[in-house]
């Protein structure tokens, strides 16, 4: 028997346990839309346009850690998603986007269909591979499919390469491979989804090592990173942290993947844009195993983290590194299993206390005028507002560095953009994660994961559409739209009274999920611009409470145009230096006058 290979390639992604395919369907891949609907199980979400679909793929992976899959058209399509494409590989977040090409015959002859390009300046003929091209920097794998007798193994191929490395891969389709006839038996055998490594013994050595070093230690600690939960080793690396006792510390990036109310978090590590005493505790430690590393600048506090290789054990998914000694090609995963199974904690050193460390508050650098500031926001109010297991998205921009300064609840699963930093990001990202999680609570009881969105006003005119999508599909986020007249963090770090830095003023944010097609039933909106008024809504106001997970509920918050958070000003001027200071040194080697920029 066989299948066509449109309801073979969808019932293999199903099978990974994924409900709901994104995209927008366009002429080169309406055929194959139709075969979703050949998977009991399987549904579609169309979104508004093709970025905001694969800013949604990525959100979905991120809540879920499967692949967010979009399908999209040829070109323009596709064209339109590689940028959230991008940054699902800049931050490792697992996506599939399937994009619909014309027929075999159709690009092996040339044809000059719409949507081509010319393969040269004398217009001779079209490129149908330029598209393709394009994306390979930003994929882990590919396959352009061609051969009907290998289509079953190319499928598996791809979706098992997501899986372990946690990166987006391409599948293109050409028209006529849509109705390929595929084995159905190939759907049978089961996908290999088990992280291991080529050589067992060279982990099992490495892990002893590990071992030795734990063992040997005086003052360790852990510090945890994104990769860390990017690989599905949450699990572990909190066995890690309960056993040995270490004062654990997590990077901006992983803020909520160790447990905040745990009796040995210690707080997050940004280099000097720590809260004071975390960086004294972890750069003075004899041993820091860092798991998931992703050094960034955004994720170093500007390039001030100092750490040296004598201290470091760093666990990466593509190597090993002890004090130095690096073993490429191994995924950590296999050799953390084998630490925690051979740990015996009669031979940890004694660690030390949270309380012995000696850590501090956040500083406040900015008395806003306004009655609500940001530190007072996430402080106060979003600290006591979030619940265990929340599912949390901040936007790029003030919100991605003013949230940090909130506690979290155990079980956050916490989601910015902070390395890449796409603005517009978030809240089609929170779209995904309202798909992923509706999948998730389909196949649990009890009470549900919230969703809860914090959105600039000027990164929300990027994509605010989706918000058509979110109330179609009747998903109930609770979003604070945090409106700061303009782009902030760009008046942070460069013209804070500049024209380019201001947007359209006049917004009527309350009414805009009613002019999406909410009905008035499904949706509250409100507006505060004091304490008293956003404390009485989100803790006195019963009718708000009720609506929880049964309503969309948005809530503007109005702040103060230069209310920067202290760890975004800080991070500004610790770049200016180290920039300045390249700067320099670069024209200087060059032979030019040296200057400043």
């Amino acid at each position: 028997m066989s299948i066509p290979f449109g309801t073979f390639l969808f019932s293999r992604i199903h099978q990974l346990g994924i409900d709901n395919i994104l995209g927008c369907p366009g002429d080169f891949n309406m055929t194959l839309l139709d075969h979703i609907f050949n998977v009991p199980g399987l549904d579609w979400i169309g979104c508004c346009n093709e970025l905001n679909a694969a800013y949604a793929a990525d959100g979905y992976g991120r809540t879920r850690g499967l692949p967010g899959v979009l399908v999209t058209t040829y070109g323009v399509g596709e064209l339109s998603a590689i940028n959230g494409v991008a940054g699902a590989f800049a931050e490792h977040v697992p996506l599939l986007h399937i994009v619909g090409t014309p027929a075999r015959a159709e690009m092996d002859s040339k044809m000059w269909l719409h949507h081509t390009i010319p393969s040269d300046a004398d217009f001779e003929s079209p490129d149908h591979h330029a598209y393709s091209r394009m994306s390979a920097p930003v994929r882990c794998c590919s396959a352009f499919l061609e051969k009907v007798e290998t289509l079953a193994d190319e499928v598996d191929r791809i979706l098992t390469t997501i899986w372990k490395r946690s990166l987006p891969g391409y599948i293109f389709v050409p028209l006529d491979i849509v109705l390929a006839p595929v084995a159905a038996t190939a759907l049978d055998t089961p996908l290999v989804l088990q992280i291991s490594n080529p050589d067992p013994e060279l982990d099992s050595d490495l892990a002893n090592k590990i071992l030795d070093a734990i063992y040997a230690s005086k003052k360790p600690c852990i510090l945890a990173d994104i990769l860390a939960r990017r690989h599905h080793a949450r699990e572990q690396v909190m066995e890690l942290v309960s056993k040995t006792k270490f004062p654990s510390f997590a990077t901006d990036l992983a803020k909520g993947f160790v447990d905040e109310d745990s009796p040995y978090f210690g707080g997050l590590y940004n280099g000097h844009l720590s809260v004071s005493g975390v960086a004294e505790a972890v750069e003075g430690s004899d041993l820091i195993l860092n798991i998931g590393p992703l050094i960034t600048d955004s994720n170093t506090g500007g390039f001030t983290r100092h750490t040296t290789t004598e201290q470091l054990i760093m666990l990466h998914p593509a190597y090993v590194s002890i004090f130095g000694e690096r073993h490429g090609g191994l995924h950590f995963i296999p050799v953390l299993d084998l630490v925690l199974q051979r740990l015996d904690v009669s031979k940890l050193p004694t660690a030390r206390t949270i309380e012995s460390l000696k850590l501090g508050q956040p500083p406040l650098v900015f008395k806003s005028p306004a009655d609500i500031s940001t530190a007072y926001f996430y402080s106060n109010v979003i600290t006591k507002f979030l619940k265990p297991n929340d599912v949390v998205f901040a936007e790029s921009g003030t919100a991605q560095y003013g949230i940090n300064d909130a506690s979290f609840p155990a079980g956050i699963n916490f989601n910015t953009q902070l390395y890449f930093s796409s603005i517009g990001f978030a809240l089609p990202g929170a779209l995904g994660a309202c798909v992923a999680q509706r999948e998730i609570d389909a196949h649990k009881d009890g009470p549900h994961s919230r969703i809860i969105l914090f959105e600039g006003d000027g990164s929300s005119m990027m994509t605010i559409q989706e918000l058509a999508t979110m109330t179609r599909n009747q998903y109930t986020p609770t979003i604070f739209l945090l409106n700061n007249d303009g782009y902030t963090i760009e008046r942070a770090i460069h013209g804070p009274t500049a024209k380019y830095n201001d947007i359209c003023p006049n917004w009527k944010y309350t009414e805009l999920l009613s002019t999406f097609g909410a009905a008035p039933e499904s949706y509250s909106s409100y507006s505060v611009t004091t304490r008293e008024e956003l404390e009485s809504l989100l803790f006195n106001n019963k009718t708000f409470q009720e609506e929880e997970n049964k309503k969309t509920r948005f809530i503007e918050v109005k702040l103060d145009k230069m209310d920067i958070p202290w760890r975004l000003s800080g991070q500004m001027a610790h770049m200016r230096e180290h920039l300045k200071e390249w700067f320099y040194t670069y024209s200087k080697d060059r032979g030019e006058v040296p200057r400043y920029y």
